[in-house]
């Protein structure tokens, strides 16, 4: 592995799980998420960057699985270029519009050329980034989102609502609040709908304290919840809020923006907890994130923050998505693509020695 693991890095231990050996040559870290050795978990041998060409060399690795941010594309290309010989596979997600902002464009489409095997967030990234590189090949691709968690935070311990003791309905952030204003809260709350926060990384607690000064009695902030009580924590909630944010790019793949084609790894802790997720309608627009929970039938999607009230009181509603939810919870864990992605990079393997 050459790069940084980001969010749910524990997920890599499943390829120690079906048999395979680990190595981690390891960028700079880019951002606070930017996880990189040496790691508490598993048995990856870190190789030093002061000597990775005669490392390699020794090891002889059936494959180098380049991952997974902007902070990884330098040195992912400095072993591309070296041309060792061994087959290389480049699998990226956060964003391709930061590696243009910070200078590493022509780097990240070279990677995309070059690479053997290509492994891209979703559709509509691949579709954008091809527009860039007309000449790269669609041979050896593979769709899958770097940062779903492993498969045992996919618990059954599920909570019993809060809905169901007091009459409201509880919703919940995970992480920062995007796309909803102190107003909204403060109509939500006059419609006896809560809203909960759990998050660390806002700069100043005064901006969380202008939603709870709105809202005092229907606005909680809660301690950071490890992945371990994903299901037992969040599945007490009618549902959860994505990035509630307005597309513009009226279904041209040439406006898409990081928002349009983002899968924010909420997503899939949401999915773990099985409760319905809550985002803007951009019906009009490719929105990755709209097409990814249409797809698996597990969404609330609204105009104003009036169609939300309406919704969230459909119980009906809130109950067939909870359903389909859970028959398709796993498919949001790393475990479950483990086989195909592993005979992805056999198949690699095998055309580059032939």
């Amino acid at each position: 592995m050459v790069g940084d693991l980001a969010y749910n890095p524990e997920r890599i231990y499943a390829f120690e799980e079906t048999g395979h050996k680990l190595y981690g040559l390891w960028s700079k870290p880019a951002f606070c998420y930017s996880t990189i050795g040496k790691l508490p978990f598993g048995h990856v041998e870190d190789i030093p960057y002061e000597n990775w060409k005669e490392r390699i060399r020794e090891i002889k690795p059936d494959i180098i699985y380049g991952q997974i941010s902007t902070g990884a594309i330098s040195l992912a290309y400095e072993v591309l270029k070296e041309k060792t010989g061994i087959p290389f596979v480049w699998h990226y997600k956060e964003s391709p519009h930061e590696a243009m902002k910070v200078g590493l464009w022509n780097k990240l489409t070279e990677l995309y050329r070059s690479a053997e095997g290509k492994i891209y967030l979703n559709e509509e990234e691949k579709k954008w980034i091809e527009l860039f590189i007309p000449d790269i090949s669609d041979n050896n691709v593979y769709i899958l989102d770097p940062e779903l968690p492993k498969r045992e935070y996919f618990k059954n311990d599920f909570s019993e609502k809060l809905s169901s003791v007091d009459g409201a309905v509880h919703t919940v952030f995970i992480g920062r609040i995007i796309g909803i204003s102190p107003n909204d809260v403060y109509v939500l709350a006059n419609n006896n709908i809560h809203v909960h926060v759990y998050n660390q990384n806002y700069v100043s607690d005064n901006v969380l304290t202008v939603y709870k000064n709105v809202a005092p009695k229907h606005f909680h902030i809660h301690k950071y919840c490890n992945s371990s009580n994903w299901v037992k924590e969040f599945s007490k909630y009618d549902a959860g809020w994505l990035h509630c944010f307005e597309s513009h790019n009226k279904n041209s793949v040439m406006r898409l923006k990081w928002p349009d084609l983002n899968l924010p790894a909420r997503i899939n802790t949401f999915m773990a907890a099985g409760i319905p997720i809550i985002q803007k309608d951009n019906s009009e627009h490719i929105v990755a994130m709209q097409t990814c929970i249409q797809n698996n039938g597990a969404g609330i999607f609204f105009k104003t923050i009036e169609d939300v009230i309406i919704q969230l009181r459909n119980k009906e509603l809130l109950d067939k998505l909870k359903a389909d939810i859970y028959n398709r919870r796993l498919q949001f864990s790393y475990d479950y693509y483990i086989p195909d992605l592993i005979e992805f990079f056999y198949k690699i393997i095998r055309q580059k020695n032939t």
